[in-house]
């Protein structure tokens, strides 16, 4: 996995507020829980679920089709152990139509077809198991070059977004942007060991060394 550590305030004061939800304090209160709503945080930096770490994803990835649409270099990279989640398969189908190319580490349960001529032909797909479990979540968007950098707990699956405690942190230095996008998410895609490359049809085939 990847941790922050970070004196951030507006980081450090949503982390605050998720610790609140997770304990119930000043979040579920009595009052509330009588009247049977949630008072659920304004975040200013920090995505989590229940809460809002969906619509976050569709955001993120929107945003890509739109910096796509007006300089035509969008791109996303992603990293998780599983993507079988409808609505974020389907975004992603609609980012490689608008010409968004898009790069998925995905270590386990894929159920996007890459490859597929009209719907995806945009998106490749490589899944990794070695020595380290390949744990991490990291998500990058091009945003017209800004590099917009974000790690979290949670793969894309609906119970990740729907039914547990996620969360998603931005990385804002650039070097430590920069060391995740080169060293670590750069450093998968090139593997011409491990690797294995998601057919549109499914299945899966090892990539060969030199390829």
């Amino acid at each position: 996995d990847i941790g922050l550590f970070t004196a951030n305030e507006k980081i450090t004061n949503d982390i605050t507020k998720l610790f609140n939800l997770v304990t119930g304090f000043d979040i579920l209160s009595e009052a509330n829980r009588l009247r049977g709503k949630a008072n659920l945080p304004k975040l200013d930096r920090v995505a989590f679920a229940p809460v809002n770490l969906r619509a976050f994803f569709f955001e993120q990835i929107e945003q890509e089709i739109d910096s796509h649409r007006k300089s035509g270099n969008g791109f996303i990279m992603a990293k998780m152990n599983a993507l079988v989640d409808t609505g974020i398969i389907n975004a992603l189908y609609r980012a490689s139509q608008a010409g968004v190319k898009i790069k998925l580490i995905v270590r386990g349960m894929c159920s996007l077809r890459p490859g597929v001529s009209g719907i995806s032909e945009n998106i490749e797909v490589i899944s990794i198991v070695d020595r380290f479990l390949e744990h991490s979540r990291i998500f990058y968007f091009h945003a017209n070059s800004k590099g917009r950098v974000f790690i979290a707990s949670a793969d894309w699956m609906s119970r990740n977004m729907d039914r547990r405690i996620e969360f998603c942190c931005p990385i804002e230095d650039q070097d430590v942007k920069n060391r995740i996008v080169h060293e670590i998410l750069n450093t998968y895609w090139q593997d011409n060991v491990k690797a294995r490359v998601l057919q549109s049809d499914g299945t899966y085939k090892l990539r060969q060394p030199g390829a």
